[in-house]
């Protein structure tokens, strides 16, 4: 029946009027899994042997937010004359947006060295941060056949949170998960209750899925135009031993109290 028929009947009427919110309903929630992102997120990177200056990371990770001084103030104990201790975490700020409505994220333009392939890109030079199948997606270089210099479009996964777990933290820090973590040993590192921080990462076992990206939560935000005051925790930033406060000229940067 068409619906010019059907504005004549208040029974078909009703019928076309269920069928059109029943539209509206299923679009709604086809479309976007996100609508906007946080200013700062924090991503884990896992230092190689071959990436033990600083530089060399912060060319990898370069962003509007993030500058050599910030690193030193989130890894204040792995970082000495601008090298970087190897096998250990550096927590790089970048900022964390919503990629074409699906997920949080965001893209780094990386480089190519000769030889390189998406898997090496991945594994070796983003430490696990990213994974192939992103890279296959964001580019359309054949996977054997990266142009040296070319850019590469390198999507970096990210967190802002969920009220619906808690309201209390606006930090998080995209962690790849590595052979020996554990949920209580990483919550307790972090100073976390491990049930939140599993409700954070529903779904994942911590202990039996090694490269699966987690996000660990820091508590607060304390941002004042342009100046920025940070508090951190020791245990949460992984090798901090002291509280201080730090004021430097910055946009959007994220601190956290826990």
């Amino acid at each position: 029946m068409s619906l010019l028929c059907a504005l004549r009947d208040p029974m078909e009427l009703k019928k076309w009027l269920l069928f059109f919110l029943l539209l509206e309903y299923v679009c709604c929630n086809a479309e976007s899994k996100c609508v906007k992102g946080c200013d700062v997120a924090l991503a884990s990177y896992y230092v190689s042997p071959g990436y033990l200056l600083l530089e060399n990371i912060t060319r990898l990770m370069e962003s509007i937010v993030l500058s050599n001084s910030d690193v030193i103030i989130y890894n204040k104990d792995k970082i000495f004359n601008e090298n970087v201790l190897a096998f250990s975490r550096l927590n790089i700020p970048f900022p964390c947006g919503c990629i074409d409505g699906e997920f949080l994220g965001h893209v780094f333009e990386y480089s190519a060295s000769a030889g390189d392939t998406y898997d090496s890109i991945a594994k070796v030079t983003y430490a696990n941060l990213t994974t192939v199948e992103l890279l296959r997606r964001f580019n359309s270089y054949d996977q054997n056949g990266i142009p040296a210099n070319a850019t590469v479009n390198v999507t970096v996964n990210c967190s802002c949170g969920n009220s619906q777990v808690s309201k209390d933290y606006g930090l998080f820090i995209t962690y790849l998960l590595r052979p020996g973590n554990n949920l209580h040993d990483i919550a307790n590192e972090a100073r976390l209750d491990a049930q939140l921080l599993q409700s954070y990462n529903p779904g994942v076992n911590f202990s039996k899925e090694s490269g699966d990206i987690v996000f660990i939560p820091g508590k607060g935000m304390l941002s004042f135009s342009h100046h920025v005051i940070l508090v951190y925790s020791s245990m949460y930033f992984f090798g901090m031993n002291k509280t201080e406060s730090l004021r430097y000229n910055s946009i959007g940067v994220f601190g956290i109290v826990l």
